[in-house]
């Protein structure tokens, strides 16, 4: 009988370790997956993107062919074709960004296309990051809202697959989880006024000129207060919100031009901006580049530290406008 229990006890003592080392394993992740079609798809992109209309989808802005300002600015090319596009649908944000103010870091989501110079890749890769990826970052818990976002991207998606036919996918995972803290977010106290909208066109001025002193460009611009009176749809939860896309092209050279082109999904930042009702705080927030490296497996010590440089960069920018952090997206 004592042989039997020891038996017993060293057969749980087994089973044990064995669920331990089973839970301790990494959960792999889709980071997005990417749709191919052999050959330069620049053309067929532009076709899809004048047809998005019909799914109530607009472009905030379209970023065409980047590897022409990299090679002008920085002589190097890797890529044949590299294009961005930030996309918005305005009346399906809406209960979004009501219910949740932190949609703003991907209102507008970016769509984007790559074709390498590659002699064994003939294929333009095109798609953006997956909807759960985004949700994750953001920290949108609630089931209802996360399948309303899930729902208005995958009618994008059908667009896709209707108007561009891949003929291939290509799927990025990740093991290693996305940062506790996706979002950087900071606040700033100001004086209230009662004429908003001149509160926010000077405050956009300011905001660019200095992000341009640091080597950043506006890369689109939409204010979301301003669309939904244009449209006679409530939005009275903010006094104002508006986002800004944010790119630097030594940033991004160093990264998609240099054997990463996929990191183009998370580009370009849109950073968003918003005024509680009632309230004397701007606040602000955008998704930090420890998604980048978490979600792509970064390995390069060296380029890790230069995107944290420069993520810390738009942080002290901000400081310099009054702003005080709140949270800071890091592992």
């Amino acid at each position: 009988m004592k042989l039997k229990r020891v038996i017993l006890a060293f057969l749980m003592l087994v089973g044990l370790a064995q669920a331990d080392v089973h839970s301790n394993k990494s959960e792999t992740k889709l980071t997005a997956e990417l749709w191919g079609n052999e050959g330069n798809q620049a053309v067929q992109m532009d076709a899809l993107i004048k047809k998005i209309n019909t799914i109530g989808y607009s472009v905030v802005q379209a970023n065409r062919n980047i590897e022409v300002h990299w090679q002008n600015m920085f002589n190097e090319k890797t890529l044949e074709m590299i294009s961005f596009y930030g996309l918005v649908n305005i009346e399906a944000l809406r209960p979004l960004l009501l219910k949740n103010p932190d949609f703003g870091a991907y209102a507008p989501f970016n769509f984007f296309g790559y074709k390498t110079l590659a002699k064994d890749d003939n294929n333009t890769w095109y798609g953006h990051l997956a909807s759960d990826t985004m949700l994750d970052i953001i920290g949108e818990k609630d089931a209802e809202t996360r399948k309303a976002f899930t729902d208005m991207v995958g009618s994008f998606d059908a667009l896709v697959e209707k108007e561009m036919k891949p003929t291939k996918t290509k799927r990025f995972e990740h093991t290693k989880p996305l940062p506790k803290v996706g979002l950087t977010r900071m606040v700033k106290k100001f004086e209230r006024t009662d004429d908003m909208e001149t509160f926010v066109e000077d405050f956009v001025m300011d905001h660019d000129g200095r992000f341009s002193q640091h080597h950043f460009v506006i890369a689109g611009f939409i204010d979301f207060k301003f669309e939904y009176a244009d449209m006679e749809m409530e939005f009275d939860k903010y006094d104002a919100y508006w986002v800004s896309m944010l790119c630097h092209f030594e940033f991004s050279n160093s990264i998609f031009n240099r054997g990463m082109p996929q990191a183009g999904m998370f580009a370009p930042c849109s950073v968003y901006f918003y005024v509680p009702k009632g309230s004397n705080e701007l606040h602000v927030g955008y998704a930090s580049v420890d998604n980048w490296i978490n979600a792509l497996d970064f390995k390069d010590q060296k380029r890790i530290d230069h995107m944290r440089a420069i993520d810390a960069e738009v942080v002290e920018t901000f400081k310099e406008m009054g702003f005080e952090v709140v949270t800071l997206g890091k592992d």
